[in-house]
């Protein structure tokens, strides 16, 4: 045979690809020139390829037999599914932007913690649940700070109602607030020892320090995932050495596609 493989040699593949995206063209908005490496996976749980193609027949004669058949429309998928996510991949996979604080536009982060009065009429600073940290959020017209009083203490009236902070901030020993339900005829009730409440602020943050506390991908209806270069190594293990052998694909030009699931 001209090609001189051994029809007989037969491997095994355990180990998922190490694959990774070069970029085809430039891409000046997004910082990517053609030949720059885009995004590197090496943490992937899953990587298949699976070819696909369509087929049609001409038919004719007594009990119409396909007499010739042409397949075409050949496609082939590769489908990803990686243990770890990083800023970049989820912009890759979204077509989306990522986004700084910056000092015109900021980056806008949504909290909500839960806390338990300990003095009455008095809502303590939230905590922070992942770093323990005291929170003193601030309240402004527009970023208003709202609390839900979800009842607990010695009074049952207070389950259920609500207040908004639109001025002031919290202090290490809380805020004096009222909660109010107009709907229950219940107004100006300050909060009882052991009441639950749950607050939920917003948090603008600008670029003033020169050092990113957070980043946004921005997910726009007309921007989506482009074409690139796909190159995947793995190994694929002889049966008659019992050795790895460098195993490699290459997809010239791939498109990614926007079809995207993120399991929590």
């Amino acid at each position: 045979m001209a090609n001189n493989v051994n029809i007989f040699d037969k491997y095994g593949i355990k180990e998922v690809a190490n694959v990774y995206f070069e970029a085809l063209e430039n891409d000046a908005a997004a910082g990517v020139y053609k030949g720059d490496i885009v995004l590197f996976l090496d943490t992937l749980k899953v990587s298949t390829i699976e070819t696909t193609a369509e087929n049609t027949a001409a038919q004719g004669g007594w009990g119409n037999p396909k007499l010739v058949q042409w397949d075409y429309g050949k496609e082939i998928n590769i489908t990803l599914e990686d243990a770890l996510m990083s800023l970049e991949s989820l912009r890759f996979m979204l077509g989306g932007a990522i986004k700084k604080p910056e000092s015109e536009k900021p980056v806008i982060v949504r909290h909500t913690e839960e806390v338990v009065v300990v003095t009455e009429g008095k809502v303590p600073a939230p905590v922070d649940h992942l770093t323990k940290e005291t929170l003193l959020p601030a309240a402004s017209e527009t970023y208003p700070i709202r609390m839900i009083n979800l009842g607990g203490g010695a009074d049952s009236e207070s389950a259920g109602t609500r207040t908004q902070m639109t001025s002031g901030s919290f202090n290490q020993y809380g805020a004096n607030v009222t909660f109010s339900n107009e709907k229950a005829g219940v107004s100006n009730k300050a909060p009882k020892v052991g009441d639950h409440i749950r607050i939920f602020w917003e948090e603008v943050l600008y670029d003033n320090t020169g050092s990113e506390t957070a980043y946004e991908v921005t997910i726009s209806p007309d921007t989506f995932p482009g074409t690139y270069r796909v190159v995947g190594d793995t190994f694929m293990r002889s049966e008659k050495t019992g050795k790895d052998e460098p195993f490699q694909f290459v997809i010239n030009k791939a498109k990614v596609q926007s079809n995207v699931t993120i399991t929590l």
